[in-house]
């Protein structure tokens, strides 16, 4: 059960992390018309906004645990938003800069 909770949590904040950041530079893109030479800027406001999406996530699920899983619920999803992350400023930064103008 605690592999499952911390794999299900870490899977959770990865998904969540990269769908925020990819959300925020469709807007920065499209609404907003942030240059491409403006990629850390945005880098850095997508990060911010996805852990604040995955600290609103904590809140509101960690309740649901007991003390113990609480603290594998919230171990998981702070690996799983690091991972996603890293994983979009490395693996996915074409992607990501294609979204801007």
């Amino acid at each position: 059960m605690d592999l499952y909770l911390t794999l299900k949590a870490g899977f959770m904040g990865f998904v969540l992390a990269l769908g925020v950041q990819v959300l925020v530079f469709y807007l920065l893109g499209s609404v907003v018309g942030v240059h491409k030479r403006s990629f850390l800027y945005a880098f850095s406001l997508a990060a911010a906004a996805s852990f604040v999406a995955v600290c609103v996530l904590l809140y509101y699920r960690a309740h649901d645990y007991r003390p113990a899983e609480a603290e594998l619920f919230l171990a998981g999803c702070v690996g799983g938003w690091i991972g996603g992350v890293l994983s979009a400023f490395t693996n996915l930064r074409r992607l990501l800069a294609g979204f801007l103008k």
